[in-house]
Formats: structure tokens, C-alpha cells, sequence
């Protein structure tokens, strides 16, 4: 009897006994699995932040950032406006004085400048896009340092969205059309109409464009006019005169108006214009001091008629606006690409324009 009890006894403490190991074991389990779960918790929030942060790109204070901006040219009225621009707005903002660059229209230039910048250690790197498939090896190994990148003036073709993150400039296009409506309805029926150009830089291109739909659609709609092929200056007052002389000799007065795409051209045109005697008008785009002064003058306004202006001062302000707000914000709000409205500029109103 004495065994049986015992051994019942026995038995009962043995089921106890694996009961308490089952009941530590899966306690033990479960703690294990808290303190996972935290761990992982903890972990996948980090994670969570991290992606938060870069998402939202980087911040800091404008007191210290080091930035610099490269113009097309400093040898150009308008490119000196823009600098106006940024320097103004960077003292405004209370950003250091910026670094300004001149690629004097050459990508290669323009290059070895983002490469000099990244290597000295700036924070983001503003310039006018005037050669977008030559500097675009410089752009990428800068965005690869994590240099900030934007662009003014000119910018990048759309394939290359992801390589800047902001762009202030004019409304090139919109310009072009500007200026067509004005030769559309200024030229004498039956004459001949064309375009001075300079086809490597996108905002001459747009600035073409916009002018020669425009005039396509007046013909069209019934205007008699004939657009001849625009002629590519290079941006070279010297070209522009000879390709003005050549037009003159082909058309002779048949050739009522020429858009110009940029001042210096118009410069070239014009020359070419007076020394024939030719009654070809200017229409130019720009609107910088000189031209201004040639729509004001009582006998050269009777040849440069009217000028598509823009506004270089509020570039240069507002590229360093958008760095700013990047760098505060981690962030661009709105558009990638602001762009600006041109005016008309005549006899009318020139006064306007003039300092």
C-alpha cells in the first residue's frame, strides 16, 4: 500500500514537475519573443525615421551653407542681372556670400567648375544649363558626392529630371509666342518673316519654338505670310551680322521682321541691317539695357521695334529662394520648374525698362 502511495506520489511530483518546466519554458518563450518583438519594433522605427530623414532630404542652417552658382556669362548684361539677383537675395537670407562662376558659354568649362566645387566641398551648386549633354558627367558624379544640384536659365532635358532638383527661369516658349504674335500681326501681307537662333541651349530652342508655331498658326488661320528656316547664330554677334547680310541679299525688303533669340544676336543683325539700308525690323528678346536704349532711340527704334523681356534680377533671387527653402524645409514645395512670365517690351512702355 505504502508503495502505491509512493508511487503515486511520484508521479503526481513528476507531472508537476514538467507542468513548472512547460509553464518556464513557455514563459521563457514568451520573453524571448517580447524582447524580439521590441528589438524589432525598436529597429524597423528606426528604419522607419532613417527613411523619414532622406525622404525629406537634408537640412541646415542658411548661416552655413557654401554655395556656388555658375552664369553663362559674365561677358552678357543679362547674366550680370542674374547675379545682382543672387547676391542680393543671399545677403537678404542671411546666406554667405556665394561663390559665382563664369563657364563663358563652354560646357567644358562649365564642368571642370562643378567638378572644382564639389571637390572644395560646397553645399549645392546653381548654374545655367547653356550645354546640357556636356556637363551632364560632371552633374552625376556630383549628385553621387550628394552635392545639391540646381539649374537657371537653361536647364537640363526632361531625361535628366532626377539629376537637378529645382529650376527658376523664363518662360522661354511662352517668350517665343510673344514674339510671333507680334510679328504675326505687325508684318505687311505677302512678306517674309524668319529666326535668328542659337540651337545648343534648350531655352533658345523653346524661344524658336514657340515663335515659329506661332507664326505657322497665323498662316494657317489665313495671314500671308512665308516663314523662312531660322539660321543658327551660336550665340556669335559676328555670325548673326553675316547670316542678316545673306538673308538681306536673298529677300531683300520682302523681308519684313526677324526674331532674334538673345540681344547679342539682335547686336549682329542690326549691323548688317543699317550698313545695307535694308527695312528689315528686330524683334528681340532679352530686353537688356542696350536693347532697351535701340526701342528708345528715335531712329534705331525705327528698326529694333520691340523686345520679349524677362526678368534676370528675379531669377538669381529666386533660385537661391528655392536652395534656401530645400535646405530649411528638406523639401521643394510645388513645381520643379518655376517659371517666369515675359513681357512685351515697345516704344510704348520702354521707358519702363530703362534705369
Amino acid at each position: 500500500m505504502k508503495k502505491k502511495v509512493l508511487a503515486a506520489l511520484l508521479a503526481t511530483m513528476m507531472v508537476a514537475s514538467l507542468t513548472a518546466c512547460g509553464s518556464k519554458g513557455e514563459t521563457t518563450t514568451d520573453a524571448a519573443a517580447d524582447t524580439t518583438t521590441e528589438g524589432t519594433t525598436d529597429a524597423a522605427a528606426e528604419d522607419t525615421a532613417a527613411e523619414d530623414t532622406a525622404a525629406a532630404g537634408e537640412t541646415k542652417d542658411l548661416a552655413d551653407l557654401k554655395l556656388a552658382f555658375i552664369v553663362g556669362t559674365e561677358n552678357d548684361a543679362f547674366y550680370q542681372s542674374v547675379e545682382e539677383g543672387i547676391k542680393a537675395e543671399c545677403e537678404k537670407l542671411g546666406i554667405p556670400a556665394p561663390t559665382l562662376g563664369d563657364q563663358e558659354l563652354d560646357g567644358n568649362k562649365c564642368s571642370d567648375l562643378i567638378n572644382n566645387y564639389v571637390a572644395a566641398g560646397y553645399d549645392a551648386i546653381a548654374f545655367s544649363a547653356n550645354d546640357p549633354a556636356g556637363t551632364m558627367p560632371a552633374v552625376q558624379a556630383a549628385n553621387a558626392e550628394g552635392v545639391k544640384m540646381f539649374t537657371f536659365d537653361c536647364t537640363l532635358d526632361d531625361q535628366y529630371l532626377d539629376q537637378y532638383l529645382a529650376f527658376v527661369g523664363s518662360n522661354n516658349k511662352a517668350g517665343g509666342v510673344t514674339a510671333g504674335e507680334y510679328v504675326a500681326e505687325h508684318a505687311p501681307e505677302g512678306s517674309i518673316v524668319g529666326c535668328i537662333t542659337y540651337a545648343s541651349a534648350q531655352s533658345t530652342q523653346d524661344r524658336q519654338a514657340g515663335f515659329e508655331e506661332t507664326i505657322q498658326a497665323a498662316i494657317d488661320g489665313g495671314k500671308d505670310l512665308t516663314l523662312i528656316e531660322s539660321q543658327d547664330a551660336d550665340n556669335d554677334q559676328a555670325k548673326a551680322a553675316d547670316i542678316m547680310q545673306n538673308l538681306i541679299t536673298k529677300y531683300g525688303d520682302d523681308l519684313s521682321y526677324i526674331f532674334v533669340v538673345g540681344d547679342p544676336t539682335g547686336y549682329g543683325a542690326l549691323s548688317s541691317i543699317q550698313a545695307a539700308g535694308a527695312n528689315t525690323k528686330i524683334v528681340g528678346f532679352d530686353a537688356g539695357e542696350t536693347a532697351c536704349q535701340y526701342i528708345a532711340d528715335p531712329e534705331v527704334g525705327k528698326i529694333w521695334e520691340a523686345e520679349v523681356a524677362q526678368d534676370p534680377v528675379g531669377i538669381g533671387s529666386g533660385i537661391v529662394d528655392k536652395i534656401a527653402e530645400y535646405f530649411t524645409t528638406g523639401a521643394i514645395a510645388g513645381d520643379q520648374k518655376d517659371l517666369i512670365e515675359c513681357k512685351l517690351v515697345t516704344a510704348e512702355n520702354v521707358a519702363d525698362y530703362l534705369k
